[in-house]
């Protein structure tokens, strides 16, 4: 069975919670207990558990499913990347592809990341043998990714999904293309 660290459960329950009553309405009964339950950043739940309050946190938030998707990537990376994962931040963008690998295995007990810089201003994302895809994660993720791409500095970030195990292919691609931080602006 595929686990999640508890610090990919938290930004979730935490809007739960903040939301209870409508969470209560909306979470399956076998996910009630994060509601009230003490969450251990440092311990592994079972992936199927985080989907499932990804899909009731959803069904809370109003708006378009692909732009909510990846607003709640863009927001656990950053709370990611400025709480408990910062040790993996900084360094730019060259070097984002060492850290990302740290990053996701240090979530998710499946699966491999991959980082390719194409160029200047491109790279290729991928994610291989994970083992609990879905449409949730795969939003998620995409937001998750360009936020990252942006906290290293990079702008004008734009993202298109190559392939996708859900439809049938070997692993997951995004492709970024994005401006790459000005070195004149370094350290503002």
């Amino acid at each position: 069975m595929a686990k999640a660290k508890g610090t990919t459960l938290v930004g979730a329950v935490r809007f739960l919670r903040k939301n209870r009553e409508r969470a209560a309405a909306v979470l399956p009964a076998e996910l009630q207990h994060y509601l009230d339950e003490q969450i251990s950043v440092a311990a592994w739940y079972p992936e199927s558990d985080l989907h499932g309050l990804l899909r009731a946190t959803l069904e809370l938030i109003p708006g378009a499913r692909d732009e909510v998707l990846a607003g709640l990537g863009a927001n656990a990376a950053r709370e990611h990347l400025e709480g408990i994962y910062a040790h993996l931040g900084g360094g730019g963008v060259e070097g984002l592809s060492r850290r990302a690998v740290a990053l996701w295995s240090s979530q998710h007990d499946t699966g491999r990341f991959e980082m390719e810089r194409l160029s200047e201003t491109e790279s290729r994302l991928t994610v291989r043998d994970f083992g609990h895809p879905s449409e949730l994660m795969c939003g998620i993720l995409g937001g998750y990714l360009t936020e990252t791409l942006r906290f290293e500095g990079a702008t004008d970030v734009a993202m298109v999904k190559e392939s996708c195990v859900l439809r049938g292919d070997d692993a997951c691609t995004w492709r970024h293309t994005y401006r790459p931080p000005d070195p004149a602006r370094a350290g503002d």
